[in-house]
């Protein structure tokens, strides 16, 4: 059976990419086909295809862990598909698999270790994927939102075990984005008082989703400070090592200060570099529960088709940043 896919053959800017006709994938032990519906779009995706600095900094750090990684060439990193988060139907089952079965209506996340990780891709119209990747769709989020919730959910998830986040905390969010607009309710939703961080215009947004909001055009460590009558506590920052560099400003040890960018600086300093890495199975329902319970809610900043110039249009805009949700690709009609 052909496939149709988005892949790109060398790294560069989001005209790399190519809609290309590929030869379905034998299922392997414990994966299940999927006959995709939509996929979400994640930063993480155009920092891969582009080949980002922090990201092929993480490769290199997993080849001083798996020394064979030396050895490989660098043709073979290509071709390369692109997107992890998807919803759609599983049509076949493989050899191990116990939790699901055909017919079954999924979401999910292609997991890979971290830097450039896996050369699977999402957007595509079937792929295979473990078990250990997919949960059941809940009836009450239609296939574009549930699109939306693999990478958050098992990011958000991480990222707050890792700096441990509890009900009486106070925690500054670098928020607004999709993840970060989820890493609010989802602290909200746990009893935190959240502080978010974003422009002036998104204030209100952030009202909406349970946040005390903070303009980053502001003097912000005063405004961070003056916030809350009760002292900030923890930091996720889903930006970059200027934020971690302000968390430390407010006092906070590196142990109470996530982040989702690495770099040499964050790891230097002591802060955690967290997200999936941090995540367990649980966290895909969790968010599920959430957003069914109507604890959080998803955003939809836009769907685009799948066609090759939509998708470049979506990653080139998913860059400008600034968005108040997610982007989604609707693959089946």
């Amino acid at each position: 059976m052909v496939v149709q896919a988005i892949q790109y053959s060398r790294f560069g800017d989001e005209e790399v990419l190519d809609l290309v006709n590929i030869k379905s994938d034998s299922l392997k032990v414990n994966q299940v086909r999927v006959e995709v519906y939509a996929v979400g779009l994640n930063p993480i995706d155009y920092k891969t295809f582009e080949g980002a600095k922090p990201l092929r900094f993480l490769s290199f750090m997993t080849k001083l862990r798996k020394p064979s990684h030396w050895f490989e060439s660098k043709s073979s990193l290509f071709p390369r598909g692109i997107g992890r988060d998807f919803a759609g139907v599983i049509t076949e089952v493989g050899e191990g698999v116990s939790r699901f079965a055909v017919g079954d209506k999924v979401f999910g996340t292609m997991i890979s270790d971290p830097g450039l990780g896996t050369k699977r891709g999402a957007l595509a119209t079937e792929i295979c994927v473990n078990e250990s990747e997919i949960v059941l769709k809940p009836e009450m989020i239609d296939m574009n939102h549930a699109a939306t919730m693999g990478v958050a959910s098992l990011t958000v998830g991480g990222a707050f075990r890792k700096i441990e986040l509890n009900s009486k905390d106070v925690v500054v969010i670098s928020a607004a984005g999709g993840i970060g607009s989820i890493a609010v309710q989802y602290a909200v939703a746990k009893g935190a008082t959240v502080i978010g961080i974003a422009s002036k215009k998104n204030s209100d947004y952030l009202k909406s989703l349970g946040a005390i909001p903070v303009a980053y055009e502001e003097n912000i460590q005063n405004a961070l400070l003056s916030a809350s009558a009760k002292p900030i506590t923890k930091f996720l920052d889903c930006y970059g090592s200027d934020y971690v560099k302000l968390a430390f400003s407010l006092g906070l040890k590196g142990t109470a200060i996530g982040t989702l960018v690495p770099s040499p600086y964050v790891m230097i300093k002591g802060a955690q570099f967290t997200g999936p890495r941090h995540s367990t199975y649980d966290d895909l329902n969790t968010l599920a529960e959430m957003v069914s319970e109507g604890k959080v809610r998803l955003n939809i900043d836009q769907v685009y088709d799948f066609s090759l110039k939509s998708v470049r249009e979506a990653y080139r805009s998913l860059k400008l940043g600034h968005t108040r949700g997610k982007k989604v690709v609707k693959v089946r009609k």
